[in-house]
């Protein structure tokens, strides 16, 4: 023993002498022995090393560092013992944890078992099978050439592989049968891959566990799928467990237990390993003989057959060779069943596709003539002795799972096998009443004869009461009619079997019971057909009350047939019929219509068949069955009360245990007449077709007046009175907005009656109009959506696409001359005057033409200044009156503003309308409401004029409704105006009302270009200048000035056309001091834009003569660095700094100073400009001022004569003052030599953005 004080490697070298074959890793001696330095705690008793003479025990001493982590792997390893089955030379393993665990594995069982025993209890036993393996050499050679195979595998010739079944002894009951136990598949949680031990491999569900040298990774968590070694022993697993199976199956104590270790295909298949496998399974389970039958005999799974029925092993009734013979005849395909191949069912044996021999089979072959030419009438008795056998006794497990009255097993006088239910025993021995016996089905008479032997009384009375009994006609219709009521009936039977029921009505043995159960019994129609009987209803010739044949006849096929009378022998006219009537309104037939109240429950199926889900009355041809359609209303709302129609549904639902399916639900607002008639075409109209209720009109004069044919009215007549049959129809008592669309639709299909409707559409549009207001927005959109298609009238009575159509706002809308030339929408005056026209032409996207949309054509027009000039005369009458009628005083403060400066009015001869180029009509007024002019024609006052002038002038002023006042100040003169003043108690206005306004431009009327049907011709073109000056005022010029007092503007130096100032040409607006975006000196230049992203590429352009006759606009982006001069070139004797000179200053200054006086020559207020450098250098940090409402803006000229030089120097005067002015202080710089220059303003904001950049430069120091 080797303990603290003794050295492990003295024990390895003792026991090294004595075993010359021991090794013992040099490296785990090391590390052993360096354990004598730990701490004395570790060589407990717990920790050991042992040697004994002929044994040898070697133990591990590990340093843990998770004791918890480790505690609980140990319990799990002892929870499941069986990890350490493959374990070679392993019997016992003890735990010395908390508790002492001891697992042990007994061997040299019988049958191969192991015991697993915990603590000396047994835990689990298992059924071991070792394997060796041949290696084939193409496998051999793989291995020799896989560099991943270990080197041990690469020499082998054999390979080991074992399964290991779980096993529990068997419980037998008392017949000795196994009820629990045995061999047990695998679970899936528990299949895992040993490679000797367990592996954490569990993606692979075998029923057994296997163990081979399996290669995976280092902590044997995943197996190497391309492994060729692994591919080859998962090709060998199945045919080897199949192999297994075949010997466990041939032993007794396992027998048909073996069948639980058949495998199953593994997922997921497109794993190489799976795949390997799941082709050898495919191969085996067809080709390996490992199924057992009755003989003992081995088989393959496509020779047996499993029979559920147990009929196979009744050899003394059952011939086995014909029952093989009928299953190998009737199977699709063709078979290699074994001789015998019937074994019992397994459950394992079915998951793997066995073939089966079910009831249904075994009934078939009860029928079969291969089965019947073979079975005798001493076979059927022992037959009929073995099924009493096992249904005669109560209470007891017969282990037959279908019920005797399904079996065929009583044999006929016909040597065939019958239900219970299709036999009787024979009429000569019970008795009869007269009826053929021969057309029935009795037992054979030798069968019979046998029952009522004295030993087979018991099977006799077992018989009847399944009910075999004596034939009758009574117990012919419960046995065999009733039973098969839906079925029974056929074209053969039909008319017999009906004089046999009625006989037995004669005779009152038909009692209500029967007629209920007889519901479903078919009778023959007029045309041959069967149908169910409570489905028909009478056919003329039985006189029934409601005569349906003849509406119906050509459509429905469900009038009974009269045969059924004219074949009895016994017939009375009258008596008879009755009687026939009383009978088949017995079995269902119905004479006149009547609700069908159903008081249960009907299944879907059930509904289908009453044809809740069908409908009632074909709609193919409406014109057909518009007349019964008729006739069927007319009865049932005369007849039938509607309360007995209107009863709410109660629906069931859910599982049949639970309230849903037993109480059901009532359903509120709902009843199947009111789905029956919104759902189904059935309502009878005025235009002789049956449409939906929900489609159809209430019987209404307003409302046939306005659809007169062309909408569905009812024809039938309703109860004046309010019923509830108002309530089930539901008619229509409004149109909706596909209907008012259809409407027109429809009239205008309509061609032949289009002069009769005329009046319609406009009510119809009156309608539209009257309620568009209150539509909601889905109904809105819905409208929007039907009247893409839309066809409306014109007023030219032809039918247009609503979107093709013009409608003309002006005039009341009325426009005989534009009718000719567009379509235009036709409206009478009443809708023309509607106030929601509007919406209603936009709702159809008419176009609304109005005056200005219309092009003018004037013949010599000219500036209309007598009209002006009276306009000027009367406006201060007009504010008055104006006021005296308390109109707001910004209307009152505006009339001048309109009359003097923002419009311009116009006179011509003659004023022509043009629209597309064609000609609308000629019009004595026009407002332009875009360049706001006026024009009228002349002369102004006279009364054609005057027609629509006051309707104008108010829309201009915005006075509207003040025409007749307006005509009046206009025609009157000023005696008469006064005078009404002065009876009307309004104040007349003094000489201190009258305000004369300085006009905001020049008259440009005749410079307008004015809008024409026709091209224009050139006089008619604005140029550029006009085109600029067409919204200018008049502005007062600015006289150049040194002086500190601003010289007024006047009138004399407006219209003085010799000053200095006058330009011949114009020059584009620029907006004063435009933002522009300036980077110095290196940065490449971007499109500048304001803080309200407007492009300001400006950089000003001046002729060398100092001339500013041309402004060219230069976009400022071609300053780059390219063409910059850089600081650093800067010498000290050349650049900006050398030609910073006065000359070149005061030439940079005066270009500036004459850009200025041009720039604000025209602006309406008084504006200072001063060069204050204009005399002498005055030494200031600018150049120029600019004063302009009460705003002083002060100008820094910096001017050179190098083209591409951006860079100049600032005063330190210069930086402190644009510091302290900001965005009141600008600098130009000027090119001299490109005749250009730059504003930048706002200097601090620009430094601040990188915009512009400040630099120093340090200059030598002068020379004494």
């Amino acid at each position: 023993m080797a303990t603290k004080e003794t050295s492990l490697r003295q024990c390895i070298d003792e026991l090294s002498a004595k075993n010359t074959d021991y090794k013992f890793p040099e490296q785990a001696i090391n590390q052993a022995e360096s354990l004598k330095s730990l701490s004395s705690d570790l060589y407990s008793d717990n920790i050991r090393f042992i040697y004994e003479k002929n044994q040898i025990h070697v133990a591990y001493a590990i340093l843990l560092n998770n004791v918890g982590e480790i505690n609980s792997a140990l319990n799990q390893l002892i929870q499941q013992p069986y990890m350490f089955l493959f374990l070679r030379n392993i019997c016992r393993m003890t735990f010395l944890t908390q508790s002492i665990d001891t697992i042990s594995i007994d061997r040299n069982l019988s049958h191969g078992l192991k015991n697993v025993n915990v603590n000396k209890e047994i835990n689990s036993q298992w059924i071991i099978k070792r394997l060796e393996l041949d290696i084939p050499d193409d496998m051999l050679e793989k291995l020799s050439k896989d560099t991943k195979a270990p080197e041990k595998l690469r020499f082998i010739k054999k390979a080991e592989m074992f399964f290991a079944a779980k096993y529990k002894p068997s419980i037998h009951n008392a017949n000795g049968e196994v009820i629990s136990g045995g061999i047990e598949k695998l679970r899936e949680q528990d299949s895992v891959l040993f490679s000797f031990l367990p592996t954490k491999i569990f993606e692979y569900k075998f029923p057994v566990l296997i163990n081979a040298n399996f290669l995976t990774n280092v902590n044997r968590e995943q197996i190497h799928t391309d492994s060729v070694w692994n591919q080859w022993l998962f090709d060998k697993i199945s045919g080897e467990i199949f192999q297994w199976i075949k010997e466990l199956v041939k032993n007794n104590k396992f027998h048909f237990q073996a069948y639980r270790l058949i495998p199953s295909k593994l997922n997921p298949e497109n794993n190489i390993l799976t795949k390997r496998f799941n082709d050898s399974f495919a191969r085996c389970i067809n080709h390996c003989n490992f199924i057992r039958n009755r003989k003992n005999q081995l088989l393959r799974v496509n020779e047996v057959i499993m029979d559920l029925t147990a009929m196979s092993k009744q050899s003394s009734f059952i011939n086995i060779t014909s029952m093989r013979e009928y299953i190998i005849k009737n199977e699709e395909t063709s078979s290699q069943y074994a001789n015998d191949p019937f074994i019992d069912y397994d459950l394992n044996l079915n998951q793997i596709g066995v073939e089966k021999f079910t009831w249904d089979q075994c009934i078939n072959m009860f029928k079969s003539d291969i089965f019947l030419k073979t079975h005798s009438i001493e076979e059927n008795k022992r037959m009929i002795e073995y099924f009493y056998t096992k249904y005669s006794k109560i209470d007891t497990n017969d282990g037959m799972d279908i019920d005797i009255q399904q079996i065929p097993f009583l044999m006929d006088q016909n040597y065939r096998l019958q239900l219970i239910k299709d036999i009787y025993f024979p009429a000569n021995t019970m008795g009869d009443n007269g009826t053929n016996d021969s057309e029935y089905i009795f037992v054979n008479k030798t069968i019979f004869a046998w029952l009522n032997e004295k030993a087979q009384k018991g099977i006799k009375q077992w018989l009847k009461g399944l009910g075999v009994d004596e034939r009758t006609d009574l117990t012919y219709l419960h046995k065999t009619i009733i039973p098969n009521v839906a079925s029974y009936i056929t074209r053969e039977n039909a008319i017999k079997t009906i004089k046999m029921l009625f006989i037995l009505f004669q005779k009152n043995a038909i009692t209500k019971k029967e007629f209920d159960q007889l519901k479903m019994l078919k009778l023959l129609t007029t045309c041959g057909t069967l149908v169910l009987a409570e489905q028909c209803f009478f056919c003329d010739q039985y006189k029934p009350r409601l005569q349906l044949e003849e509406y119906l006849k050509k459509k429905e096929d469900k009038f009974l047939s009269f045969d059924y009378v004219t074949s009895h022998n016994s017939r009375k006219e009258n008596d008879d019929l009755t009687e026939w009537r009383r009978f088949f309104i017995g079995l269902g037939v119905q004479e006149d219509l009547h609700p069908v109240v159903l008081h249960r429950k009907l299944t879907s199926y059930e509904a289908a068949r009453y044809e809740f889900c069908d409908e009632y009355l074909s709609t193919t041809s409406p014109d057909d069955t518009y007349e019964f359609a008729k006739f069927f209303w007319s009865d049932v709302v005369k007849n039938i009360k509607p309360e007995v129609l209107t009863q709410k549904i109660k629906v069931y639902w859910g599982h049949s245990d639970k309230r849903g399916a037993i109480e059901g639900t009532l359903l509120d607002d709902a009843d199947y007449i009111s789905w029956f008639v919104k759902n189904r075409k059935c309502i009878p109209t005025t235009v002789n077709t049956c449409e939906l209720s929900n489609k159809i009109f209430i019987d209404s004069k307003d409302l046939k007046e306005l659809c007169g044919k062309y909408m569905y009215f009812p024809s039938i007549l309703l109860p004046q009175e309010k019923t509830n049959w108002n309530e089930i129809f539901n008619f229509k008592t409004e149109l909706s907005i596909d209907d008012y669309f259809d409407l027109l639709q429809k009239i205008c299909y309509d061609e032949k009656n289009l002069k009769d409707n005329l009046d319609r559409i406009q009510m119809i549009y009156f309608h539209i109009l009257k309620k568009i207001y209150y539509w909601s927005s889905d109904e809105r959109e819905a409208a929007k959506a039907r009247v893409k298609s839309l066809y409306l009238l014109t007023e030219n009575e032809q039918w247009k696409l609503a979107s093709d159509l013009y409608f003309y706002m002006e005039g009341n809308g009325a426009n005989n001359n534009l009718n000719d030339a567009i379509s235009c929408l036709k409206l009478d005056y009443k809708n023309r005057n509607h106030p929601h026209l509007t919406k209603f032409l936009d709702l159809c996207n008419i176009k609304q033409i109005r005056m200005n949309d219309l092009k003018l054509a004037d013949k010599k027009s000219s500036p209309a200044e007598q009209f002006r000039r009276k306009l000027i005369e009367i406006s201060p009458f007009l504010k008055k009156w104006l006021k005296h009628l308390s109109v707001s005083s910004d209307i009152i403060s505006s009339v001048d503003k309109k009359i003097q400066q923002e419009n311009d009015f116009v006179e011509a001869d003659s004023l022509e309308l043009f629209y597309n180029q064609n000609f609308v009509q000629k019009t004595n007024v026009y407002f332009d409401s875009r360049n706001k002019q006026l024009y009228v024609a002349r002369p102004w006052d006279s009364e054609t004029t005057f027609i629509n002038l006051p309707n104008k002038l108010c829309q201009l002023l915005n006075i509207h409704g003040f025409e007749d006042k307006l005509r009046f100040l206009l025609k009157g003169t000023i005696e008469e105006i006064k005078k009404h003043f002065t009876n009307n108690s309004i104040e007349i206005p003094t000489n201190n009302d009258i305000i004369i306004l300085e006009p905001l431009s020049s008259s440009n009327v005749l410079k307008q270009p004015k809008p024409c049907a026709t091209t224009p011709s050139d006089s008619n073109k604005s140029s550029p200048s006009n085109k600029n000056k067409e919204t200018n005022t008049s502005k007062p010029e600015i006289t150049p000035e040194t002086a500190e007092t601003p010289i007024a503007n006047s009138k004399n130096q407006k219209n003085n056309n010799d000053t200095a100032m006058s330009l011949k040409q114009p020059y584009p607006v620029f907006p004063q001091h435009p933002q522009f975006t300036f980077y110095v000196p290196i940065q490449r230049m971007n499109v500048p834009t304001d803080p309200c992203g407007r492009t300001l590429p400006f950089v000003f352009s001046t002729s060398e003569d100092e001339e500013i006759d041309n402004i060219e606009l230069m976009h400022a982006s071609s300053i780059t660095p390219s063409n910059g001069v850089l600081l650093e070139n800067l010498s000290d004797g050349t650049g900006e700094f050398e030609s910073f000179e006065l000359n070149t200053g005061r030439i940079g200054e005066e270009m500036v100073y004459k850009y200025l006086l041009n720039e604000y020559r025209d602006h309406p207020n008084p504006v200072i400009i001063k060069w204050l450098n204009q005399n002498q250098e005055t030494h200031l940090p600018y150049d120029i001022s600019l004063t302009k409402n009460g705003k002083t803006h002060y100008i820094e000229v910096k001017s050179t004569c190098v083209n591409n030089q951006h860079i100049f120097p600032l005063s330190i005067n210069q930086i402190e003052t644009f510091l302290k002015l900001r965005e009141n202080y600008f600098i130009y710089r000027v090119y001299i030599g490109e005749k250009t220059f730059i504003i930048l303003d706002n200097i601090p904001w620009r430094l601040m953005q990188k915009q512009l950049a400040c630099f120093l430069r340090i200059l030598p120091r002068p020379s004494d």
